[in-house]
């Protein structure tokens, strides 16, 4: 079955569902010998949704517009840069974070009911963070995603992928975009030495309107340290120091 059914942030329009139904209805499972032959396949076979923090600097055009300090125009900027998710080519050179996997579908197998998730991710600092005193901030978080085509099940092939990652040739995808509200806590989350970005990514169908898609995310920047305190004897307990949350 060879459909593009992709949207933005991989599930934007909801369109993978009625796929599903497809390959339910008539394709024979991958993994299975019918009669000497192997069964169907989706194609794309697998996806993979990403998340990764960048940097942006639109706030500080505001602050020296042909020499006229328009700083209070900012607000508003804000206002609708946090209200929706946003939808644009995200240069890798505004990239300040590792590219961490959020979830992996495998499309012959996975049921609708996957489609919506919560994962837990962790990212680090792109660049290695030396100075005691450097901070890598953190304007918003960037979603992305792979697929590949393969044939699992037939010798000699080999899988065929692309990426809609920052690092790869932009599509018409794009990358979807969700701004942090600088307006919130100590604004802008940054990550110092040794710090990281964690929490849980929750994805899923508007219960009004399924064709969207609701983001919700919870974070907290902090450090992980060894303690022998509540470990088994003769080993660590790694624990997560918090600095700030959101």
């Amino acid at each position: 079955i060879v459909s593009e059914w992709m949207g933005y942030a991989l599930l934007f329009e909801t369109m993978l569902p009625s796929v599903l139904a497809a390959r339910d209805a008539i394709m024979k499972s991958p993994s299975l010998d019918h009669g000497g032959g192997v069964g169907g396949t989706m194609w794309p076979s697998r996806s993979s949704i990403y998340l990764e923090g960048a940097s942006d600097e639109r706030l500080n055009y505001w602050d020296d517009v042909y020499g006229i300090n328009m700083s209070a125009m900012k607000d508003r900027v804000v206002r609708e840069l946090v209200d929706d998710a946003g939808v644009e080519v995200v240069e890798d050179r505004y990239i300040v974070t590792d590219r961490a996997e959020l979830i992996e579908f495998d499309l012959n197998t996975c049921k609708d009911w996957d489609l919506d998730f919560e994962s837990e991710f962790e990212l680090r600092p792109r660049k290695k963070v030396d100075d005691d005193n450097a901070v890598v901030e953190i304007q918003k978080l960037v979603v992305s995603f792979d697929v590949s085509f393969s044939l699992p099940h037939v010798p000699n092939t080999n899988a065929v992928s692309f990426s809609t990652g920052c690092q790869s040739e932009p599509t018409h995808w794009k990358q979807t975009v969700l701004w942090f509200d600088p307006r919130c806590g100590a604004g802008f989350p940054s990550l110092a030495k040794g710090e990281v970005m964690r929490g849980k990514f929750k994805m899923g169908r508007n219960e009004q309107n399924p064709r969207e898609m609701d983001f919700h995310v919870r974070w907290e920047v902090g450090r992980w340290e060894d303690s022998e305190e509540g470990g088994e004897e003769g080993t660590n307990k790694r624990t997560f120091r918090r600095r700030t949350e959101g």
